[in-house]
């Protein structure tokens, strides 16, 4: 029986604190609920990213870095 490979891509998901102003638009946009909110966001479900960027295009402080790993 032959194996077959799938393919993944895998996203590293981060959010610079120290930017991070708590507006929560990463979470409200966020279309697999990756971020979760205290006094500032954090991925709680990186896995769930899709790499979509979504989080990445409202973040008005520029808090929110995806990389594909």
């Amino acid at each position: 029986m032959p194996k077959y490979l799938r393919d993944y891509e895998v996203y590293l998901v981060y959010v610079d604190a120290e930017r991070c102003d708590g507006c929560e638009d990463c979470v409200t946009y966020c279309p697999v609920e990756v971020f979760d909110m205290s006094h500032k966001a954090y991925p709680t479900r990186p896995q769930n990213c899709l790499g979509c960027r979504t989080c990445v295009a409202v973040c008005k402080s520029k808090a929110v870095i995806i990389t594909e790993i």
